[in-house]
């Protein structure tokens, strides 16, 4: 997957982060692991944000809870406050129904309150940090209502790390649009007065044939996917109600909007087909397209040569999906980078949740631990680069 090579030696400052990361490992592993044998869902994160609070409080972070309306979320706060930049480290913790953390979020989060701690430790001066204890990101809500409630108005930079199978100093994810699809019709006997009734279903069917036949005009990184959520209650009765639930998705915002708009085409159709009444409803969870800062992804990206890693080999656009991170970059420049926990592994199964319990997962919570605190240092060194962060336009987006 990837290889060591010829690296410049950390100095003075860069090994003390790094020394500070090694020395306090063996709490935030015992924590990524009690994750793993305790996931919470999204929003019962009780037990998981009580830890995570409990791990800063101990370090003398100044921890508020129930942040935004959300009893799970926090921010902990601690550094100097004549530092240079606040740099926001967000810690997610919720996990999946029936898979756990299968998303990998009992690393991601640890690594970042790794981070947090070694920083604090080691380099207190050099930014004012800001922990974001980030609730039901799997329901895509947790992050949207934070910056809602302007959690990231004092936040110069944000960023976290995800577990993968790649290594990536850039990611990009899609904008997710939700739509449900509910078309009314009349319920009559099926064999006995079929004349008398309007089939609801039809008009879902009639829907999905559409899309299908409007993918092909789609945009390249446009997706768009659906499930039928009400087909009825019995085969001898013409249903009244049918329902179908889709998510849009595309890296552009121009290019988001005109598959929704073509979408909704499709809808309008089916029902004018079926002659049943449509509406239309819009689902919780959506988020925009990210909006990527390449300067700070570079200087992760230094940090990992700094460490003697390289990058897996991919483009940017590949294996992406979606997140409510992309709420955080439309307000701070935002980077959520990639670290490796084993090789040809999907996210959402169960083999990605037990590799997160595996050597290679918790070597990855500590990669991405060093690679977010030696971000945080360089940015905190550099006025250049703070600066090319603050001023990197969003057409750079691809």
């Amino acid at each position: 997957m990837s290889r060591p090579h010829t690296r410049p030696e950390p100095d003075a400052a860069q090994q003390a982060v790094l020394e500070a990361i090694e020395a306090a490992s063996g709490p935030a592993l015992e924590l990524a692991r009690w994750m793993a044998d305790h996931p919470e869902l999204s929003l019962e994160e009780h037990a998981t944000s009580e830890r995570y609070r409990a791990y800063l409080a101990a370090l003398g972070f100044a921890v508020e809870t129930g942040v935004a309306g959300m009893p799970t979320a926090f921010l902990a706060r601690a550094g100097a406050p004549g530092a240079p930049f606040c740099a926001a480290l967000l810690a997610e913790m919720d996990a999946l129904p029936e898979i756990g953390h299968a998303c990998g979020h009992n690393l991601s989060g640890p690594a970042s309150l790794l981070a947090a701690q070694a920083l604090a430790t080691a380099a207190p001066e050099a930014a004012r940090l800001l922990v974001v204890g980030c609730p039901a990101e799997e329901t895509g809500v947790g992050k949207r209502k934070l910056v809602e409630a302007g959690v990231f108005d004092e936040a110069d930079v944000a960023m976290m790390a995800h577990a993968s199978d790649m290594r990536r100093s850039h990611r990009l994810f899609l904008g997710n649009r939700k739509l449900e699809f509910v078309f009314h019709g009349r319920a009559a006997h099926a064999a006995a007065y079929p004349d008398r009734g309007i089939n609801a279903l039809d008009g879902v069917i009639a829907l999905f044939v559409n899309i299908g036949l409007l993918r092909q005009q789609l945009a390249r990184s446009a997706r768009v996917h659906g499930i039928v959520t009400d087909g009825g209650t019995a085969p001898n009765v013409i249903p009244e109600r049918a329902a179908a639930l889709f998510w849009v998705r595309a890296l552009e915002d121009d290019v988001l909007d005109e598959a929704v708009a073509r979408v909704l085409e499709c809808a309008e159709g089916a029902a004018a087909a079926t002659k049943t009444r449509l509406e239309v409803l819009s689902a919780a969870g959506e988020s925009p397209p990210m909006l990527p800062n390449l300067p700070l992804a570079d200087t992760y990206r230094r940090q990992l040569t700094l460490l003697g890693l390289e990058e897996t080999t991919h483009a940017p656009g590949e294996s992406i999906g979606s997140s409510d991170i992309t709420h955080v970059s439309r307000v701070v420049p935002t980077i959520h980078p990639n670290f490796p926990i084993g090789e040809n592994l999907q996210l959402h199964t169960r083999a990605f949740a037990e590799a997160t319990t595996q050597p290679l997962g918790e070597a990855g919570m500590l990669e991405a631990a060093r690679a977010l605190a030696l971000t945080i240092l360089a940015l905190s060194r550099s006025e250049a680069t703070r600066a090319a962060v603050r001023e990197r336009a969003p057409e750079e987006a691809q």
